[in-house]
């Protein structure tokens, strides 16, 4: 396991920067997890107060708000805590014995984070290059407010992501996204035809991942398909988790269609050998959303 811990950031210049340079980080871009520094370390939108109502209107929207309580251990799946009795507000009043991680989803439709959101995209957009930015879209923005000690388990994600910390610390692992001992491709498939739950921990992981320690002012960049998970140090964390995505034809449509013609028996190509099969696969499942949708009418 290799261990990096980002240093002091320099939150005078009010500006995300590279902790490597540029040039090396558009190489590592949605292939490596490499370090970022951000400015928005005690920014007034992102205290415990100021997020309260931002999680009352997170509940109304339908999805846009996940909260669990209890000990989970890296092995864990989303969903198998028992839900929250107690109402949001209460839980994050109680939040440093609560045991509990609360996500925040969406939290751009507010136009104040929208402003701050628009500056993160603009940063990774500078990463990726001009060519590579016009495979980004759709930023989003999730807020995560954790208690002490508690840890997010094992799991991947589809989006281009960085997890940037305000408040409090923690310990990061990430896996290299093209190790198939710790993501298989069935894995992959699964996330996108099954369930988001699919990534499974093995006992090797810990061994081959790159562990950060972060804190107020730090991010670090979390390739799409890489295998994480996170330990909160013994303090109230404040964190969020901003997202790009890909087009379908990238990425997301290739590994369904790869889901279903694995089920048939076949062993299906990989994204990213040929882009005009993954291109086919993905108008295929795209044809048969659309019928889906006819259906519903």
């Amino acid at each position: 396991m290799q261990t990096q811990i980002t240093p002091s950031p320099d939150l005078a210049s009010g500006k995300w920067t590279t902790v490597d340079p540029i040039e090396a980080c558009r190489l590592a871009l949605h292939k490596k997890p490499f370090a970022a520094r951000h400015p928005l370390a005690g920014h007034p939108l992102f205290t415990i107060d100021a997020l309260i109502p931002v999680a009352e209107e997170a509940a109304k929207r339908r999805g846009d708000l996940y909260a669990d309580v209890g000990d989970l251990t890296i092995t864990d799946k989303w969903g198998t805590t028992p839900e929250p009795t107690m109402p949001i507000p209460k839980i994050i009043d109680r939040i440093e014995t609560a045991g509990a991680w609360i996500v925040m989803k969406h939290v751009e439709v507010d136009p104040r984070y929208k402003a701050v959101l628009d500056d993160y995209a603009d940063f990774v957009r500078g990463i990726a290059g001009p060519e590579g930015a016009k495979l980004l879209r759709n930023p989003e923005m999730l807020v995560f407010i954790t208690s002490p000690n508690r840890i997010t388990p094992f799991h991947f994600d589809a989006e281009v992501n960085f997890l940037v910390q305000l408040q409090g610390s923690k310990d990061l692992w990430v896996c290299d996204p093209s190790d198939r001992s710790i993501t298989t491709e069935e894995e992959i498939e699964r996330y996108y035809g099954v369930s988001i739950t699919a990534g499974t921990y093995k006992p090797h992981a810990e061994e081959r991942a790159t562990k950060f320690s972060l804190g107020p002012g730090d991010a670090v960049h979390i390739p799409t398909h890489a295998g994480h998970w996170v330990k909160n140090h013994d303090n109230i964390s404040v964190s969020l988790s901003l997202n790009m995505e890909f087009p379908n034809w990238m990425q997301a449509d290739v590994h369904r269609a790869n889901h279903y013609l694995r089920r048939l028996g076949l062993s299906p190509r990989p994204p990213g050998r040929s882009i005009l099969v993954d291109k086919s696969k993905a108008a295929v499942i795209d044809a048969m959303r659309t019928a889906k949708r006819l259906v519903r009418r």
